[in-house]
């Protein structure tokens, strides 16, 4: 099984507490019933820290390449947007608990899309070197959009999920 936001206890004190890795139904489902505690939501925000601190190496400061400028011009507005386009799932200004979803359903999204994706820059790497920046920067950015996308899209079921009691 996958770890998810369960707590080891013993004689009822909390041990340990887990993120959630892969099961984005069983998160929803707790995000509808209680927002994230002060604890869980550092955890959630931890984990982000030290993957985003990750991302950063082998960054390279100065491009001369106007393609590879692009391309971080690009990765520079892709989360901008992406950020906003998660809020407007969340109901905008009416939404609730944007922050803590956000974190919390961003790791399990991110997660997801890097198991698929990884096999996909392993065979990368062996392109001709020539090309391969390229083909990186497409497919990191491709990336990209499809983690933004995803997480709007669980975001905004979990709005529904939440509205939809309170309709009938």
């Amino acid at each position: 099984m996958i770890l998810t936001l369960y707590s080891l206890e013993l004689n009822g004190v909390r041990i340990m507490q887990f993120v959630v890795f892969w099961n984005i139904n069983w998160l929803k489902q707790r995000l509808c019933q209680k927002p994230l505690s002060g604890r869980e939501f550092y955890i959630y925000s931890f984990c982000w820290l030290i993957l985003l601190s990750l991302s950063f190496f082998g960054t390279p400061v100065i491009e001369k390449d106007p393609v590879t400028t692009i391309f971080l011009y690009l990765e520079f507005a892709i989360p901008v947007t992406g950020l906003l386009y998660a809020w407007l799932c969340n109901g905008g200004p009416q939404g609730q608990d944007f922050i803590s979803r956000f974190i919390s359903i961003g790791w399990v999204v991110t997660m997801r899309i890097m198991v698929f994706s990884l096999p996909i820059f392993f065979v990368l790497a062996f392109a001709p070197m020539e090309e391969s920046d390229l083909m990186f920067e497409t497919a990191g950015t491709l990336s990209g959009l499809f983690i933004i996308w995803r997480l709007g899209h669980h975001i905004e079921q979990l709005r529904k999920l939440q509205e939809s009691p309170k309709s009938q």
